[in-house]
């Protein structure tokens, strides 16, 4: 599959490229210029030489993946999408982005007015701008070193999306990450949740040290994480 991200130069978009390029996946590695995709590129062969990463500007990484992720700065949405859409139509587009700001108690999660187009979510913002993708949030809260090192991540991946059938597309994906398991989480009303549960995450690191990540449990029937 060709997975076009945008935002591989970012901790968690360089971590997701590396984990799906080593499960066998093509990496078309999207940026504002084919200078900064190449050296986007460049640099994810370094941490990964037997993967497939191929640099394009972003609109034509939109038409080339056959599924993309974006993991762009949440100030940078409104800037970014409207001129991938069109490109974006019918794709499953998964959102990773976290609207954040930090002060002197640590992360803070971004909430209402103050998102772009006034919240209620990244995800819903970018939904909004691309209104023929088939937006999914997922993968927000995930260790972005655990993911450049290839680490087993033993972690839950909680995925919303409006659609049923992409939020299916994207917890079949996310068998290529090491250690994650996906769980259908429901509409993509709920991607606020999702969004803002990554501050906790970051100010847990920082209060008891190490990489946080999910764990549901109690579930009956849902898979178990492979071992």
């Amino acid at each position: 599959m060709k997975i076009a991200i945008f935002g591989g130069t970012g901790d968690l978009g360089r971590g997701l490229a590396i984990c799906f390029a080593a499960a066998g996946h093509e990496i078309v590695v999207g940026s504002r210029s084919q200078e900064k995709a190449d050296q986007a590129a460049a640099g994810l062969r370094e941490a990964l030489p037997d993967g497939t990463f191929i640099p394009m500007e972003n609109v034509d990484a939109a038409a080339a993946g056959d599924i993309a992720v974006v993991s762009i700065p949440w100030e940078g949405i409104d800037a970014t999408i409207p001129a991938l859409a069109d490109a974006l139509a019918g794709k499953v587009l998964i959102s990773v982005v976290n609207a954040l700001k930090f002060g002197k108690s640590g992360a803070l999660a971004v909430q209402g007015d103050e998102l772009p187009g006034g919240g209620p979510s990244c995800a819903h913002r970018i939904q909004e701008l691309a209104p023929e993708a088939r937006v999914v949030v997922a993968y927000n809260n995930l260790p972005a070193a655990g993911l450049q090192a290839r680490h087993h991540l033993n972690a839950d991946v909680l995925v919303c999306g409006k659609s049923k059938a992409a939020r299916e597309e994207v917890i079949e994906l996310t068998k290529s990450l090491p250690g994650a398991r996906a769980l259908d989480a429901g509409p993509l009303h709920n991607a606020i949740i999702i969004e803002g549960s990554t501050a906790l995450i970051i100010n847990l690191n920082k209060r008891y040290g190490g990489e946080a990540s999910m764990a549901i449990t109690g579930l009956e029937n849902a898979p178990a994480i492979e071992h």
